[in-house]
């Protein structure tokens, strides 16, 4: 079989092209470039999604925070209710035992004291109820006893 003419100068410039000829550091510095432009566009991109996940990241933490300042401010506004609540009510048992005091029910001041024994006073209220058990004792005890001065009066008269 014979080759025709015209294809052994097709050949040589096929091989040329295929790398035979030319300069050598053109190819490899054109690759180089094609490479690099991608891998900047890449860079970029990252960087741009980076950017983006960062301000996402700030916006959910501020939320958050926002979320839990807010929730705190709630509950610490509840739990003042509640102290303010229960300040009230044991204010109140104190006034109804001055109360009692006061029409000498002294057993009915010290009941109304011995509820409030497992409630967290104030100072000042704990020293009213302190002093609040001290004197009903006091008065129950000088009670107690001009009752039996008067029962053993009424005794010895009867004689």
């Amino acid at each position: 079989m014979k080759t025709p003419s015209c294809l052994l100068p097709i050949c040589l410039i096929v091989a040329a092209l295929a790398g035979g000829c030319g300069n050598k550091d053109e190819k490899p510095a054109s690759t180089a470039e094609q490479g690099r432009k991608p891998a900047e566009q890449v860079a970029s991109e990252a960087q741009k999604a980076v950017g983006t996940a960062v301000n996402e990241t700030k916006d959910a933490a501020a939320k958050v925070a926002t979320e839990a300042k807010e929730a705190t401010e709630k509950a610490v506004a509840e739990t003042g209710k509640q102290a303010d609540a229960a300040t009230a009510k044991s204010q109140g048992l104190i006034d109804q035992a001055k109360s009692y005091v006061k029409e000498k029910k002294y057993q009915d001041a010290l009941n109304s004291l011995k509820q409030l024994s497992s409630v967290k006073l104030t100072p000042e209220q704990q020293k009213m109820v302190d002093d609040l058990k001290a004197q009903a004792q006091k008065l129950m005890a000088t009670q107690a006893g001009s009752d039996a001065t008067k029962a053993a009066e009424s005794l010895l008269e009867r004689k």
